[in-house]
């Protein structure tokens, strides 16, 4: 991965990289990307990470695409391989959920729609460790310079704490309140609570055991990850995904919620009040600034009333865009992504970092 290395992208080892591109257990027979090549050097790449999906009761597969490279050598190659992951057929859907303001305009001019509109700007903060968060705004304005974002990249800045987020929420949640998804047990009830979304949902993400499974073993940041539940009963009612994640050498790290569903029948504002307070408590004994929440507008105000102090915040640009297959518009209509979708899983930056820069 020479050609990663030249850029600015999340420094992943080897074997980092070989769990991202190579370990999907849903990626099938849809290729794991696809690189250009000048005299047997990779100089341009884009990743195609392949999802499942239900579309109205039957099986589709669609695709999140990921680290879009071209080096000075692969110019204008990149947007040749960037317009065949985009056209590869079987895909329902090409996507990205995460991408920066720059990558926003390119996936505009190759097709791709900022189809959620709105609402996909729109992010929920609850601060955690308030002067910690604020300091790193604070580094983050100053950043725009690039002298003074040289300066603050130089060193690490707020140390993260090294322990598995599983160990803090075994010691501080209740047993019911986080799921080991290489469980039997624990993996019955995720595989219930996914049949019953693909069940009463058009469309929706396939929730297997295996997949959360896979999405929790960062080889570059072992534990980083944890499964949160709510349960009525001896079923789910709700499902969270967190992730441990430091944006930058100069913001503290932060606990980010990249996957938070709901069973159909659950009380939805009482379920999201016992799960926020869950990753709220988590994040407070793992040292995170902040808990973040990606697409926010899925849940109405009265919904998240009970969550505690919370921030309001919203993205510059357009960080979801997409490409459908067909015409008809179902897919696009009827998918309202939560983040498990994406790539965050390796996209997010280890907290902290572990190689030099």
């Amino acid at each position: 991965m020479d050609l990663v290395a030249k850029v600015d992208f999340p420094w992943r080892s080897h074997a980092g990289w070989q769990w991202a591109l190579f370990e999907n257990p849903q990626q099938g027979e849809i290729p794991a990307g696809f690189v250009a090549e000048k005299e047997g050097r990779v100089v341009a790449m884009v990743g195609l990470q392949a999802r499942n999906f239900t579309l109205e009761g039957e099986p589709v597969k669609a695709a999140t695409g990921h680290t879009f490279i071209a080096g000075p050598e692969g110019r204008g190659s990149g947007v040749r391989l960037a317009k065949r992951a985009i056209t590869y057929p079987g895909l329902a859907s090409v996507y990205s959920l995460n991408n920066n303001a720059s990558s926003a305009g390119l996936y505009k001019k190759l097709g791709m729609k900022a189809w959620l509109g709105d609402g996909a700007l729109n992010r929920i903060e609850w601060p955690i460790r308030p002067g910690a968060m604020g300091t790193g705004l604070a580094f983050s304005r100053l950043a725009r310079s690039d002298r003074m974002y040289d300066a603050l990249s130089a060193r690490e800045w707020f140390a993260a704490k090294p322990k598995p987020l599983a160990d803090y929420a075994q010691q501080s949640l209740a047993t019911g309140d986080w799921l080991d998804p290489a469980k039997p047990d624990h993996a019955r009830l995720i595989e219930n609570f996914d049949a019953e979304l693909r069940s009463s949902r058009r469309v929706v993400p396939v929730r297997s055991a295996a997949f959360y499974s896979y999405l929790l073993t960062d080889p570059d940041a072992p534990g980083r990850s944890v499964l949160l539940s709510a349960r009525e009963g001896d079923s789910i009612s709700g499902l969270m995904l967190t992730i441990m994640s430091k944006p930058n050498a100069y913001e503290p790290a932060g606990l980010d919620i990249v996957d938070l569903e709901l069973a159909s029948g659950a009380p939805r504002a009482a379920t999201i009040a016992h799960l926020i307070g869950a990753a709220r408590k988590l994040a407070k004994v793992s040292g995170a600034a902040r808990l973040r929440l990606i697409f926010s507008d899925r849940f109405a105000a009265s919904e998240v009333k009970g969550t505690g102090l919370r921030l309001h915040r919203r993205f510059s640009y357009d960080p979801a865009h997409a490409s459908f297959a067909g015409d008809d518009g179902r897919f696009a209509d009827g998918w309202s992504p939560t983040g498990i979708e994406g790539d965050f899983h390796f996209a997010l930056r280890v907290a902290p970092q572990r190689a030099p820069r």
